[in-house]
């Protein structure tokens, strides 16, 4: 068990993986540790000598021969040829992070961040050498827009209630105009992508028919929608041309998400690739003439892997760091050649006739009915996917299987789907988790009397209410970061800056008018009538949920005796990040399920 949960949890995770302008070179980040990393073909892995800060963001600069990085606060451009490190930090500005960081530039990066006046602030680098210089953009947005020219054309801002409010340059002045505002709760699962090559339009991640996502064109004259690409039976995430600005691909969202070609000319590569790399492909970036891709393959049976795709050519080099390297591109440390546990895309039934997208794990060499762990993911709108689980192979690797599904109110199936969640937290979004056990008992895949619920955030609410409102099924609940009392915690939300607050108030409740609901979908309200041993876990600099929810609700069990074990750690926030402190974790959930899912013998 020791050697499972340092396998599984103890590498940093790569973040922000970049490809270099020339598509030659691959960068990235780690989630926690310092340090900013670059493979190039034909001369392997080495670490960018930017002393011992953190690095925050970084990404090429456009014409290639140096990166931008932003560590420890600082604006540091090094160039590649030479060494030099030159500190381009705008003096005054506070949290900043490279704007377009994913969208390849033509000759200029853009740098946003907090004012010495608390609103937000934008700056250009036209060169490397610097400095920056400040560009005048809406006072009230939150994001900037550039045209293929470099040029501001569009930004945006969410209001308090929600609302999506997007502006242009007024004509001929520095003054900002309001061209476009949608309000909830359509507003709340719209999201601007990119504006068009031409600076006249602004793409929306947006509802179209049959609610499910598609891509929108907002014209920033004349502030007219319409609507350009819809599927109509799934959410579509779309892909642009990085010069063009034209939808290219899209990733198709279903129980098996998958690539579709939007320009024909792309439907031989993506052919090519699925034919060479059976799997799941997803584009992590690519070079601003398209002509190289960065994929991430998943293919379900061995640790995912990340491939340049040379368009012209039609060859893939693989990306292959020193072992420790590799670790953080793959986010674990399991040897490269650990055959996976497979998954398994399910269909689950719900009570009311609903079909629920579920993934199941099993541990090879084992017979069913296994003991077995519900996953819930958070949220609660977010969702599972089929590709690699950390945690369903660590559990599968100590003879565990482990269920996850999408129940209403997860994203990725349409805007009435995350409808039928909407004020159901503990209701028939709990009867969606319950549903999908007991089809996994009657299939035979889980015993249920070796039944465990653990999830994070919206995920451990779910495990708390199963083990105290909610009939008893499980054996074990495990809850990390998760609000306890929801009317406390819907106030809290109420009063913070939360980039998902009206997203909360829209679809939990309101803390005031849905007080009685809220209090009865609470964990703490039965806490006496907790029936099942409990787990809870929380960071103590949590920014969401704050961590004397998982204090208060063990010290409500202890007051009425019920079986329960509390970890608060330091340093953490809306879950456990740190190699360290997921190992200790994983260490004790193991522990845990050891001794409560132990087979009872008659």
């Amino acid at each position: 068990m020791r050697g499972a949960a340092r396998r599984w949890f103890g590498a940093e995770p790569a973040v922000h993986l970049a490809l270099s302008p020339d598509g030659r070179a691959v960068s990235w980040q780690r989630e926690r540790e310092p340090g900013l990393l670059v493979w190039r073909h034909g001369s392997g892995t080495r670490r960018v000598p930017l002393g011992r800060g953190q690095v925050t963001d970084h990404a090429w600069w456009p014409g290639g021969g140096a990166l931008i990085a932003v560590v420890s606060g600082r604006v540091i451009a090094y160039e590649e040829a030479t060494g030099r490190r030159t500190d381009l930090t705008p003096e005054g500005l506070d949290g900043i992070h490279i704007v377009d960081r994913d969208q390849p530039r033509l000759r200029t990066l853009l740098l946003g961040g907090t004012g010495a006046d608390g609103r937000p602030a934008w700056y250009v680098l036209a060169s490397p050498d610097g400095p920056a210089r400040p560009v005048a953009a809406a006072t009230a947005a939150g994001r900037l827009f550039s045209d293929a020219r470099d040029r501001p054309v569009a930004a945006t801002a969410r209001a308090g209630d929600g609302s999506l409010v997007v502006y242009a340059p007024a004509d001929g002045t520095d003054a900002w105009r309001e061209v476009w505002r949608s309000g909830p709760p359509g507003s709340l699962v719209t999201h601007p992508v990119d504006v068009t090559a031409d600076g006249h339009g602004l793409y929306l991640s947006a509802p179209c028919r049959g609610g499910f996502l598609g891509l929108r064109l907002l014209d920033l004259r004349s502030g007219a929608v319409r609507t350009v690409l819809e599927d109509g039976e799934h959410d579509l995430d779309v892909i642009l041309h990085p010069a063009t600005r034209t939808p290219q691909l899209a990733l198709v969202s279903a129980s098996r998400q998958r690539l579709r070609a939007l320009d024909p000319e792309l439907t031989e590569d993506l052919a090519a690739l699925a034919a060479r790399h059976p799997g799941e492909l997803e584009l992590v970036g690519l070079t601003r003439d398209n002509a190289a891709w960065l994929v991430r393959l998943d293919n379900g049976e061995s640790l995912p892997r990340h491939l340049l795709w040379d368009r012209a050519t039609g060859t893939t080099r693989r990306l292959t760091p020193k072992p420790g390297l590799l670790a953080s591109l793959t986010a674990r440390i399991a040897p490269a050649d650990r055959r996976l546990a497979s998954t398994v895309a399910v269909a689950v039934p719900a009570r009311d006739g609903l079909v629920l997208d579920g993934y199941l794990v099993t541990p090879p060499g084992l017979a069913p009915p296994y003991p077995t762990v519900l996953l819930v993911h958070g949220g609660p709108w977010s969702r599972d996917t089929w590709g690699l689980s950390p945690q369903a192979q660590w559990l599968a690797e100590l003879g565990y299987a482990s269920l996850r599904v999408n129940f209403r109110g997860s994203e990725g199936y349409g805007t009435r789907f995350l409808d039928l969640g909407r004020a159901e937290w503990g209701g028939r979004m709990h009867d969606d988790l319950e549903d999908a056990v007991r089809w996994a008992v009657a299939e035979g895949h889980a015993d249920p009397d070796r039944l465990a619920v653990m999830g994070q955030s919206y995920g451990g609410y779910a495990a708390l209410m199963a083990a105290t409102a909610r009939p008893k099924a499980f054996a074990l609940a495990v809850a990390v970061c998760a609000p306890t009392d929801l009317v406390a915690f819907l106030r809290h939300v109420q009063r913070s800056s939360h980039h998902e607050r009206a997203h909360f108030l829209y679809r939990v409740g309101d803390p005031d008018t849905d007080a009685d609901r809220l209090r009865d979908r609470s964990p703490l309200t039965h806490a006496a009538a907790c029936h099942t041993p409990v787990l809870l876990v929380h960071g103590r600099d949590d920014p969401l949920v704050p961590w004397t929810h998982a204090t208060t609700m063990a010290a409500a069990l202890a007051e009425h005796r019920h079986p329960h074990h509390c970890l608060v750690f330091s340093g953490e926030g809306h879950g456990i990040t740190r190699p360290a402190n997921r190992i200790r974790l994983a260490r004790v959930v193991g522990r845990q399920l050891a001794f409560h899912l132990a087979e009872r013998r008659t």
